[in-house]
């Protein structure tokens, strides 16, 4: 991959992390709910959070959905963009859209994880009931679930670059 092709994903890596970012950000601070199961288990077994309301149901599912739009939608456009002008290879877009993937996954473990949720430990972080829980400080839980983020991002980026390469093969390069 030549280097203004790296360096344009890179720069779609930044802004698909922020999209990521900026969407946990409004689940934990509007939607705790939801993310709950992502916790260690003792702050799951002391969260203090109430049943949400429909009305709480009906937004956290319009956010959700208006979310993943973008950020996929958005996945899906970094994957054809930069390729619009000349045929290149379907390992080409894969590498370049498992760059953007793996960016986020690596940004969510370190920054996320590692350094806001671990390290700095923000109210916005903390579910009501949990303030004591040492769930906050688990280094290890997260490590494991950016194992699994591995492979999902993974997936993720096959099934896009096979998306891409087929609209980019039949409509876009005909």
């Amino acid at each position: 991959m030549e280097n203004t092709l790296y360096k344009r994903a890179c720069i779609d890596a930044a802004i698909w992390s922020a999209l990521w970012m900026l969407y946990i950000y409004g689940l934990l601070k509007w939607f705790p709910w939801t993310m709950l199961h992502e916790m260690t288990e003792d702050i799951q077994k002391k969260a203090k959070l109430k049943k949400p309301t429909s009305k709480q149901r009906r937004n956290t599912f319009i956010y959700q959905v208006l979310s993943i739009i973008v950020i996929f939608g958005s996945l899906g456009y970094f994957g054809i963009a930069p390729f619009t002008e000349s045929k290149v290879s379907f390992l080409t877009i894969f590498i370049y859209s498992f760059i953007i993937c793996m960016a986020w996954n690596v940004i969510d473990l370190v920054i996320m994880d590692w350094f806001i949720v671990c390290y700095l430990t923000p109210s916005w972080v903390v579910i009501q009931g949990t303030q004591d829980c040492e769930g906050y400080k688990d280094y290890i839980h997260h490590f494991k679930d950016f194992l699994v983020g591995c492979v999902y991002m993974t997936l993720i980026a096959i099934v896009y670059s096979i998306v891409d390469y087929g609209i980019l093969y039949y409509i876009i390069w005909k």
